[in-house]
């Protein structure tokens, strides 16, 4: 008798195994709830983007304006995030007066906004500077010369080398500066005009530079070292500068 109700158990026991239902794969449901949960890929926000027509009418381009460098010239961006300048004359005369009438997002929350994000959509361009004995240098291009030039901005006007000016063939006339060296030697500056001071994106063009000895004037100079950018440069480039993030901001002349 006790066998055979042992027998009945065990029977009982193998028919309720077998219509169990298996216990589902806990990887593949952990898999669905990643593939439920996972985020769509984001798409590009086309509402603050403007279709452009070029100045012939014959090709359309999605962009949505950045910046304004100058009246001439806008920073743009595709929809694929890629940046770059459009001249405002490339496009047609309603996109032109579209351009005309854009103003960059005001940024005023003085808690998150950051010096270069409001200046970039003012239109400035940020240059790198070096520091050489608490000396700020900038890299520049005088007529096709590449150099470096000290900030001196505590002067009135700007200083060129007499080896660079020989070397870009300037025309010289006399000066208007009286200067007294560090060894106490005075001599008087010559004048001169570059054609083309470059500066980043930012191009000053006739500009009047007193001709001394950059090295007579500073205690340390760089080699390379092929001038002085004073106040009246300073002025001209708009500019402003970060000396505790090392940068130089500047904007065209108007």
């Amino acid at each position: 008798m006790l066998t055979s109700l042992s027998r009945f158990l065990a029977v009982l026991l193998l028919l309720a195994w077998m219509t169990t239902p298996a216990p589902a794969d806990e990887k593949d449901e952990d898999s669905e709830e990643e593939k439920k949960e996972e985020p769509a890929e984001k798409k590009s926000d086309l509402k603050d983007f403007h279709t452009f027509t070029s100045a012939r009418g014959d090709k359309t381009l999605k962009l949505k304006v950045l910046a304004r460098i100058d009246d001439e010239t806008y920073k743009v961006e595709n929809p694929e995030g890629k940046v770059f300048n459009l001249k405002a004359a490339s496009v047609s005369q309603s996109d032109q007066r579209f351009l005309d009438f854009w103003e960059p997002d005001a940024i005023f929350n003085l808690k998150t906004a950051k010096l270069p994000e409001v200046l970039d959509q003012m239109g400035y361009s940020a240059l790198d500077l070096t520091v050489v004995e608490s000396t700020f240098l900038v890299n520049v291009t005088v007529d096709g010369k590449n150099g470096k030039f000290l900030l001196d901005p505590g002067r009135g006007w700007s200083t060129f080398d007499p080896a660079a000016a020989k070397e870009i063939g300037m025309n010289l006339t006399e000066g208007r500066v009286t200067f007294t060296d560090k060894t106490g030697k005075t001599s008087r500056s010559k004048r001169g005009t570059v054609k083309e001071f470059k500066a980043g994106q930012v191009t000053i063009t006739s500009h009047e530079f007193e001709i001394l000895p950059v090295a007579q004037m500073f205690r340390a100079v760089p080699a390379n070292t092929i001038g002085a950018i004073g106040g009246d440069l300073l002025k001209r480039f708009n500019a402003m500068i970060d000396y505790g993030g090392k940068r130089l901001f500047v904007k065209k002349d108007k």
